[in-house]
């Protein structure tokens, strides 16, 4: 199940909105074939494992970090592979999290007369689809947070510098997290300030993921950057006009939604991406927006990418915004977070926090 594990991290880039898994096989106390699930659409891991088999599979083990599937999809159920195979025993790391998929392929195994043993190594291949998880159980995505702050905190000085508060090494880092994500989601602010693409590079992918900007009156020019992408999605309310909808592309999607004190709603606009199948969403900015993810608790993970620099200054921008008044209101000083890791991105702190 540990080389399962490692197998299955193949799929980290590709894999997704479908989770990753590995799977290997194994005949006479020797591994004859191993796989993983590497991109959507394409062959699951047992599949994967059992066309790369060096000997029948007849009568042979198999071990998966996750439940195989028994039902048609973009492929068919894994488990009737496993069957024509003649395989004879199946140790299963972590149970499908789809409440009407979990465990169903298990008791048709076992029905089928095949050994099957659940909850190998359950914690670890749990731990490798948090997204996946989370969307199959509420239909919701997965929000994981990311910015790139200096040591006092801030994200610009008051003139709007911010390049380059991160390390390259720490940008690099960046663009692993957008290609693990559905889409990656930006304020208009940061739009209209810094410009950005949004996009993946220096990583092969097949697919880019979604661009996503908040944009309550449609303010966003033509001209921006992100709208070099393929796939860009415009979340607006309907303070903004049908004629500045009208100005967009065919290739760029406007969803009208909902607003909250004037922004567009974020539970009503993490309903609608779940709808649209984007199970997750990397959130990059800037301030308020994260700081409206947190203070709404709908943030599931913040990576914090920490430089050796102090920016100071009166009116500098922080890194986390929200009402002075919802401060107020709190018996306790903040909101608390759960430190996952501490690691180094060159220069940088890279710290991974859950809430």
């Amino acid at each position: 199940m540990s080389r399962a594990l490692e197998l299955a991290r193949k799929g980290r880039y590709g894999a997704h909105p479908n989770p990753m898994v590995g799977a290997v096989i194994v005949k006479n106390g020797k591994i004859i074939g191993e796989g993983a699930h590497l991109r959507f659409g394409g062959p699951h891991a047992e599949i994967n494992a059992l066309k790369a088999c060096s000997a029948p599979a007849d009568g042979a083990s198999l071990y998966v970090t996750m439940e195989p599937c028994s039902t048609c999809g973009k492929t068919p159920p894994c488990t009737g592979a496993v069957l024509k195979a003649g395989i004879k025993s199946v140790f299963i790391g972590a149970p499908d999290p789809g409440p009407a998929n979990g465990g169903k392929a298990a008791a048709l195994l076992r029905r089928a007369g095949l050994r099957v043993k659940t909850g190998v190594m359950k914690k670890e291949c749990e731990a490798l689809n948090p997204a996946f998880t989370k969307f199959m159980r509420t239909g919701l995505p997965y929000v994981t947070l990311k910015i790139a702050q200096s040591l006092d905190g801030k994200i610009a000085d008051a003139q709007g510098r911010s390049r380059w508060i991160s390390s390259p090494r720490a940008r690099q880092e960046g663009h692993k997290l957008r290609a693990e994500a559905d889409a990656v989601l930006a304020g208009i602010g940061t739009v209209l300030a810094d410009d950005p693409l949004l996009n993946v590079r220096g990583l092969k992918l097949r697919r880019q993921p979604w661009v996503i900007a908040l944009d309550s009156t449609l303010r966003v020019p033509r001209g921006a950057r992100i709208f070099q992408n393929e796939r860009v999605l415009v979340a607006t309310t309907r303070r903004a006009s049908v004629t500045a909808m009208k100005k967009f592309s065919k290739h760029v999607r406007v969803l009208v939604l909902p607003a909250e004190k004037g922004r567009v709603s974020l539970p009503a606009l993490l309903k609608a991406l779940g709808g649209l199948g984007i199970s997750h969403i990397l959130v990059e900015g800037g301030g308020r927006v994260l700081g409206s993810f947190i203070s709404e608790g709908l943030a599931d993970r913040f990576i914090c990418f920490v430089s050796p620099l102090l920016i100071g200054g009166t009116e500098s921008r922080n890194s986390m915004v929200w009402s002075d008044a919802l401060n107020a209101a709190r018996k306790e000083l903040g909101i608390k977070a759960d430190i996952v890791s501490i690691g180094r991105a060159g220069p940088d702190l890279m710290l991974e926090l859950k809430f």
